[in-house]
């Protein structure tokens, strides 16, 4: 796997070809990656199918560690990416999100980087997948070409998801974040409101809420679960 020539179109023909649905490319200012870098590709993969957001927590020793299946594949994928690039002679470091949130703002630098708009309940909206979509991204020393945000917004005329929503986490004021039951650091509260009314196929596994996910009507209807979730 190689590249003829190292530029903005050859590198997101490759990270197609290891897997990602969509690529963009931002600066670095406004993340926190190496000092060397030059370019961040915020790179994207359709989650169109609800097995993407089963969660497995193990707790003990008064310790919690939670996984998701689709952070797995985006590692493995940005680590793949990022060695190939090496081979070609640039430095690159892919993201592990362990240190995501100190490094850059997925949401913000997807919008950025023209992959999509923010919706009503702050998740990032694409054309093709609407907001089924989970990114990752890779910091490199090349000089590549920037993409630029969309001047499309999607949210005008709609507010199914206000409806979709269990607990009334999203309307007109806005999203309140302390109503969202898919939330990754539940207070005790909200936890025994998490175990009341979410799926928990086994004592250890949850299945992240998405209904706002999936009632949004933006974006390819593909993949038998999303035909089963969207009236």
């Amino acid at each position: 796997m190689g590249i003829a020539e190292v530029n903005s179109t050859a590198i997101k023909a490759l990270a197609g070809e290891i897997g990602f649905d969509k690529v963009g490319i931002i600066g670095p200012e406004h993340t926190n990656g190496p000092p060397w870098t030059r370019s961040v590709l915020v790179l994207a993969m359709a989650t169109l199918d609800p097995a993407f957001d089963h969660e497995m927590y193990i707790e003990y020793d008064g310790r919690r560690r939670w996984h998701k299946f689709v952070y797995t594949i985006l590692e493995a994928q940005g680590a793949r990416l990022a060695h190939a690039l090496r081979e070609e002679g640039l430095r690159a470091e892919s993201l592990t999100f362990e240190d995501s949130f100190g490094c850059i703002d997925l949401r913000v630098a997807a919008v950025q980087a023209g992959l999509g708009v923010r919706g009503l309940n702050e998740v990032v909206v694409t054309p093709k997948y609407g907001p089924r979509v989970r990114f990752t991204a890779l910091f490199t020393d090349a000089e590549l070409a920037r993409d630029h945000p969309l001047q499309d917004y999607y949210c005008v005329n709609c507010t199914r998801c206000w409806g979709a929503c269990p607990t009334g986490a999203i309307g007109p004021r806005g999203f309140d974040r302390s109503r969202c039951i898919a939330e990754f650091a539940p207070t005790p509260e909200m936890a025994e409101r998490q175990r009341e009314m979410l799926t928990f196929p086994t004592p250890a596994t949850r299945l992240q809420c998405r209904a706002c996910l999936d009632s949004c009507p933006v974006g390819e209807r593909q993949g038998v679960f999303y035909f089963d979730v969207i009236p």
